[in-house]
């Protein structure tokens, strides 16, 4: 792109060093300029780790609303009560932060994310080139606990293929054949669950919003449906999530209580997986112990408006417990009509009415006054 002169593209026996130094005698091109082209062909990362700047986000997440005008450089510290994240090249977020952490800069924490990801290319790199120089003469012992490694991180794709190359070897071989067999199974529902609640993201979930009950329910199954092939840990963490979030939705109570406490054991106790515990909670009518979820959410993280939202609710719904309820006392919808009521009421007042109750025995004659009382 420099148009070389003759003299220097001739000499191709000469190392790039010795050519550089002819070319800058020959066109004046500053330094600088020929040894940043040099050392792109030479494998440069093409601006991999170059920090563009601080992106402001309101509400002490980095997920808020953008705030351009508080933007800051890389080199700028950034400390307390400021929420958004670092933007690197090539589109890479790095250091997402709510208003509490420790100060850095966004060059440094572009470094480090930088480093990571290579890091990660270099062992998927491998582990493509493993899969690769698999051939069959390759030891089916070694192949076969390959694959099974590789489907116990969740890798199916790595894992099914390794699988393939075993089973050429020897088509019988039982375990290979049974986990083959499971871990197809698992990827064939796994991929519908996709298309029904949209596609999993690290550290989000699903990505898309399910709105109707046979949605809810559709996924419900596909998921019961994956648990039942008792598959690795790593799968039925975010697969009792899911569940968890569904029976949520269709009002199930024991089913959610039950899916939740299962993710909250399988995710360390994170945050997430105790948010929806709490849920999970309210709606099996176990207030005291949402309250105690997001009482200590929300003391972990006070800019939380979720939990601060969560335990206003909780408390609520206790106290409203130990009042009479005198919906549930005729047996009404708190969106009865007053049609609805009147009627409800009427009819259970001449059902437990004493005259009505007079001719039983006296345990049951005296929880009918009972009743009678309540209505």
């Amino acid at each position: 792109t420099l148009g070389l002169p003759p003299s220097a593209t001739a000499q191709t026996d000469k190392s790039p060093r010795h050519m550089t130094r002819e070319i800058c005698r020959s066109w004046r091109v500053p330094l600088v300029t020929l040894f940043a082209g040099l050392a792109s062909a030479d494998g440069d990362d093409g601006g991999e780790g170059k920090c563009m700047g601080w992106r402001q986000t309101a509400g002490c997440s980095p997920s808020g609303r953008r705030e351009p005008a508080r933007d800051r450089g890389c080199d700028v510290s950034i400390g307390q009560d400021w929420s958004g994240y670092c933007e690197c090249a090539g589109g890479v977020r790095a250091a997402e932060s709510t208003c509490t952490h420790e100060s850095f800069t966004c060059e440094a924490k572009c470094r480090e994310q930088w480093a990571w990801l290579r890091e990660q290319r270099k062992k998927r790199a491998e582990q493509e080139k493993e899969v690769e120089s698999a051939s069959a003469d390759d030891n089916l012992a070694k192949l076969y606990k390959r694959g099974k490694g590789f489907y116990v991180m969740g890798n199916t794709e790595l894992a099914l293929r390794h699988f393939r190359e075993a089973l050429k070897l020897d088509p019988e071989h039982g375990a290979c054949k049974a986990d083959y067999k499971q871990a197809k199974k698992l990827e064939k529902l796994l991929g519908k669950l996709e298309g029904v609640m949209g596609k999993e993201v690290e550290g989000k979930g699903r990505m898309k919003q399910l709105e109707r009950d046979d949605q809810f329910e559709e996924a419900r199954g596909l998921i019961e449906d994956s648990l039942a092939l008792s598959p690795p840990a790593v799968y039925r963490a975010s697969l009792y999530r899911d569940l968890c979030i569904c029976c949520t939705k269709l009002r199930l109570k024991d089913e959610s209580l039950s899916a939740c406490k299962e993710h909250h054991a399988l995710d360390s106790g994170s945050a997430a997986s105790r948010t929806l515990l709490a849920e999970a909670s309210l709606l099996a009518e176990r207030y005291e112990d949402a309250i105690g979820i997001y009482r200590k959410l929300a003391e972990e993280d006070e800019h939380s408006k979720e939990a601060r939202e969560g335990l206003q609710r909780a408390e609520k719904l206790l106290k409203r417990s130990r009042e009479e309820d005198y919906y549930k006392v005729l047996n009404v919808s708190r969106s009865a009509s007053p049609r609805e009521i009147k009627r409800a009421y009427h009819k259970l007042a001449v059902e437990y009415h004493p005259d009505k109750n007079k001719d039983k025995a006296d345990a049951e004659r005296e929880a009918s006054e009972v009743k009678f009382k309540s209505v």
